[in-house]
């Protein structure tokens, strides 16, 4: 059986799979935040890592990325699995680009679990794996801006590949709270059309001086930041991201100018 170490804050949901792994044969060794777990694939070189993402101080995000640009190719060659209550496409397509095999979504059934900790293991060698779901995630991105990606729950979508989300999933519903310093959105932008990771995307890009800088400060490669925006703007109609990107900074520096009566009305994206 195989060493699989579990990377998770929620203190339940590590006990339950260190449970139902070891039952079935694994050798299970536990982290509770983003920095053990780093620290424990580095040390153990297990032969799985199931992957939270959404983890304080440090995400599953940014663990990923260092284990896959890890100097020691025994590290980097660790099969990732995520594992996320975020089932957003783009979210899917991320975990390949950025080298993940599998994406799990929460709640899911212990049998999924299994199966794709066996697939991960038993199937082809990390590369070849990496490689696939990379594949599969930018034939899913390129879908996605046709308008021609499988739509329906994610149990009733055709398999992408290794990395589509497992049947049993749900679709995170992301709403953030206000906060003082976020964007004072134009009427004219359809926030419903967005999602709150959108949106948490597009506040960090309209407060940095720089694509560069907001995508250090997302800690996300340069490509999924661009394939991000570019969803976004056609969602909106807007002919590219940073269309979108300029006509909110230019909404915003005029709304910080002039009084509202002066404010113009609905631009055209195209």
């Amino acid at each position: 059986m195989a060493r699989v170490l579990v990377v998770d804050d929620e203190p339940d949901l590590r006990e339950l799979l260190r449970i139902s792994l070891s039952l079935a044969g694994h050798d299970v060794s536990l982290a509770s935040d983003g920095r053990r777990g780093l620290e424990g694939a580095r040390q153990q070189r297990p032969d799985v890592v199931l992957l939270d993402v959404m983890m304080p101080a440090m995400d599953g995000w940014t663990v990923l990325t260092l284990l896959k640009s890890d100097p020691d190719p025994a590290v980097a060659m660790i099969p990732v699995v995520m594992l996320t209550a975020r089932a957003d496409d783009l979210d899917v397509i991320k975990g390949g680009i950025e080298g993940a095999v599998r994406y799990l979504t929460k709640p899911f059934a212990l049998d999924d679990l299994h199966r794709v900790v066996a697939d991960a293991v038993a199937g082809q060698p990390e590369p070849e794996q990496r490689r696939a779901a990379q594949h599969a995630a930018l034939v899913h991105l390129a879908q996605l801006e046709r308008g021609t990606a499988p739509t329906g729950p994610p149990g009733a979508k055709p398999r992408m590949s290794r990395l589509e989300p497992v049947s049993g999933g749900r679709v995170a519903t992301e709403t953030p709270s206000p906060r003082p310093d976020r964007p004072n959105w134009p009427s004219w932008l359809s926030v419903e059309a967005l999602t709150g990771r959108d949106r948490e995307i597009l506040e960090i890009v309209l407060s940095s001086p720089s694509l560069g800088e907001a995508r250090a400060r997302l800690q996300v490669s340069r490509s999924y930041l661009y394939a991000r925006l570019r969803h976004m703007a056609s969602s909106l109609d807007f002919e590219s991201g940073p269309a979108l990107v300029q006509a909110l900074r230019a909404a915003n520096a005029r709304r910080e100018r002039e009084p509202r009566s002066s404010w113009p009305a609905v631009p055209t994206g195209r």
